[in-house]
């Protein structure tokens, strides 16, 4: 009884009036936005189920920029980790963000390309030749490079022409971006494939971005959350005999199982 009374005089002391307001409007504050948070995740769930359908019905497009690179594009998914998890295999604790896959065909001509005689004697599992067409070719495109070269061992015997198997080197430095970009007005995910290599077309690419909002995503932050912190404590607590609001700083232990 004597606990009730000294609950209700604090309660209606003038001097902590402004302290209860306070807590009030922090308490209203918080409630405000846990709404805003759900109105908003229910709208994000919205565009996201909106653009999966439009990317499932998309195909790639592959074009020439203005700088004559090989450019290709397609909408991009935007998929929740339960949605993946039998498709992807990740490191517990280390999802995903953005998942992207290619593929590529290139078809390349080289044209006037010397070719020279080289009178040697040429060893090959079939045996020795005595001379081989050689050929070799280097070109660069931007950040982008094939070199070439090959030997052709041959010998002539009367009317008679024998060539041996030829050996053919070719080294390709390919410079291949792939990002994954969102329209801010239309929330729409597209997938960008870019290279200065020649003769390239992507025939195929999927792009997705990992929900971060999703409850597997929350799940594993979750599990990675700390109990120890240091903040600002506000509230009403009891001193000795006494309950009174307080306001301070310091170290606090909150389970996980209290955590939002």
């Amino acid at each position: 009884m004597i606990i009730l009374r000294n609950i209700l005089a604090i309660i209606t002391d003038p001097k902590n009036t402004r302290m209860f307001l306070l807590g009030g409007i922090v308490v209203l504050c918080i409630l405000l936005l846990r709404q805003c948070q759900a109105t908003g995740d229910a709208k994000n769930e919205v565009y996201r189920v909106e653009n999966n359908w439009k990317a499932s019905l998309d195909t790639i497009e592959n074009y020439i920029d203005a700088n004559g690179n090989a450019v290709a594009e397609i909408m991009a998914l935007n998929l929740s980790l339960e949605e993946i998890e039998n498709e992807l295999e990740f490191e517990k604790g280390k999802p995903p963000i953005t998942i992207i896959k290619t593929e590529t065909v290139i078809k390349e001509v080289i044209v006037e390309v010397p070719v020279f005689i080289l009178d040697t004697v040429i060893n090959t599992v079939i045996g020795d030749f005595n001379s081989a067409l050689t050929f070799s070719d280097k070109k660069e495109w931007g950040k982008s490079s094939r070199t070439i070269d090959a030997i052709i061992p041959y010998e002539t015997s009367d009317s008679l022409i024998s060539f041996g198997n030829a050996s053919i080197g070719l080294e390709q430095n390919i410079f291949l971006t792939a990002s994954l970009i969102k329209d801010t007005k239309s929330k729409e995910l597209f997938v960008n494939l870019l290279t200065d290599y020649p003769g390239t077309t992507f025939n195929s690419a999927e792009g997705i971005l990992i929900d971060q909002k999703s409850k597997a995503f929350k799940s594993l932050q979750y599990e990675n959350r700390k109990t120890l912190g240091l903040g600002l404590q506000l509230g009403v607590g009891l001193s000795g005999e006494q309950i009174s609001p307080y306001v301070g700083i310091g170290l606090n232990y909150t389970p996980k199982f209290l955590q939002w």
